[in-house]
């Protein structure tokens, strides 16, 4: 396995706090160097120096817009907070730069994989609390848990012109939501405005086109909404696990400023356990129990006021939380696919999100036809006898998320833990799920299979091959 190292050379602001004599590369070691830049047009005070080209040096490059993080503080944005939101932006360009090397069996689905990589990342950091070992390890581990990798951190603490503190607020909202374009934080919010939470709302535009998407939803809803960014300056690897990081990193950064002590990522408990797909590689762990566990203790650890990240949902089925959006309308809006960009901002239907999403409206209140629910539909249209679908021939498929043989793979897979969760003895099953000795997390697992064979029955009244996953009697695809 080969090691690839980056050194990060930081955003312009973070430059003219360091000292002059900061490191900004080591020749023998840390090789790549990845730069974060400002957008070309953000406009704020301080910023009247900032060189906005890519350094000379730069192997790679992220653009980070400051000024929606400045004006949000209002003065100077503290270290920490600076430290914070830059090493996730280091990380996720870091998790873009590293081509993944996917290996696909095409005859044999069980042995493809995601390669595992080994990152090294150096990053200069201005507070002392993130320069420690602590700190250090809990990153690699939160991150590594994320990508599947090995990701190593080298927090360097530089000398100082300048310093900003983290000042105390007062309370202005009680949470912090993450929003993006997709069907669960929409719920979020409707299950806020049922308790009268006051909440802002945070999407990340990360260069995936979720911004405009998510401001009409929230515009929609009448919630108050606020839109980061960020972007890769190059196509890059397309796992991008690490996003999850940017998400949260960037709400931190909201609660912060407005001294608001819980933020809320809204994600439903099968996707964010995910026991359903042994291959974990198909499906992200943006809001894995373990990551938020990580991700507070970094929090807790750096900022002086207490935040703590929690997920309202992670007892829910998809189709529970869809029944909390009212508006039928606004459920098919919504975006569950990760690969909605290049499906012209559409749901392909062919990824685990999509089949998951699919299956959750299918089984919920809202009566929406299956064949306009995405891209394509092959809960309607494959011959799962024979696993056999059709796809467009010019269209940009992800060979290891949204292909044919991926989605059969995968809800082959889901089905047959489907058959033995409403069949087999409990206990039988926790040996290999030791996760389903916790009793709600078996009861939410056992209505997710219920719904799932309840909307295999509903479609096998148009698609009768899709009984044999009910059997799981497929046959093999003819040589």
């Amino acid at each position: 396995m080969t090691t690839e190292k980056y050194f990060a050379l930081r955003h312009p602001e973070f430059r003219k706090r360091a000292d002059s004599k900061i490191r900004e590369k080591d020749e023998t070691d840390y090789e790549e160097v990845i730069a974060v830049v400002p957008y070309k047009e953000d406009k704020f005070p301080h910023e009247e120096d900032y060189n906005r080209r890519v350094p000379a040096e730069a192997d790679e490059s992220i653009k980070y817009d400051h000024s929606i993080t400045h004006h949000l503080f209002g003065e100077r944005v503290p270290d920490i907070v600076l430290d914070i939101v830059e090493i996730s932006v280091i990380t996720f360009a870091a998790d873009k730069a590293a081509d993944r090397g996917i290996q696909i069996d095409n005859e044999d689905l069980d042995e493809s994989r995601l390669n595992t990589r080994n990152i090294k990342l150096q990053i200069p950091v201005l507070s002392p609390k993130m320069a420690t070992e602590e700190m250090e390890q809990l990153y690699s581990e939160m991150v590594s848990h994320m990508t599947r990798d090995i990701i190593e951190y080298d927090f360097q603490l530089v000398d100082k012109q300048e310093s900003v503190e983290v000042s105390t607020n007062q309370s202005e909202f009680d949470a912090v939501c993450l929003l993006s374009d997709g069907l669960d934080s929409t719920a979020g919010i409707y299950h806020n405005l049922r308790r009268e939470t006051d909440s802002e709302h945070v999407t990340v535009n990360y260069g995936s086109g979720a911004g405009s998407k998510a401001k009409e939803i929230a515009d929609q809803a009448d919630v108050s909404s606020r839109i980061f960014r960020t972007q890769y300056n190059d196509k890059g690897e397309s796992t991008q696990f690490s996003r999850g990081l940017l998400h949260l990193s960037f709400a931190a950064v909201a609660a912060s400023a407005h001294g608001t002590e819980e933020i809320r990522c809204f994600e439903n408990g099968i996707m964010a356990q995910f026991l359903i797909l042994s291959e974990g590689w198909m499906t992200t762990r943006t809001v894995s129990p373990l990551f938020l566990t990580y991700f507070n203790k970094i929090l807790d650890n750096a900022l002086p006021q207490p935040i703590e990240v929690k997920n309202p949902f992670v007892n829910l089925t998809k189709t529970e939380i869809i029944n909390k959006i009212p508006s039928t309308e606004l459920v098919q809006k919504t975006l569950s696919c990760p690969h909605k960009s290049w499906f012209g901002h559409n749901n392909c239907g062919l990824c685990m999100p999509c089949l998951i999403r699919n299956i959750g409206i299918i089984r919920s209140d809202h009566e929406i036809p299956l064949e306009v629910l995405s891209r394509y539909d092959p809960l309607l249209s494959a011959d799962f006898e024979y696993q056999s679908f059709e796809v467009d021939g010019n269209e940009n498929l992800n060979n290891s998320a949204n292909t044919p043989s991926i989605f059969f793979k995968g809800i082959t897979e889901i089905a047959y833990f489907c058959r033995r969760i409403l069949e087999d003895d409990p206990r039988d099953l926790a040996t290999e799920h030791p996760e389903l000795l916790n009793k709600p997390i078996y009861e939410q697992h056992r209505q997710f299979a219920e719904n799932f064979t309840e909307a295999l029955e509903l479609i096998s009244e148009q698609n009768s091959t899709i009984q044999t996953l009910l059997t799981g009697q497929q046959h093999k695809l003819p040589q």
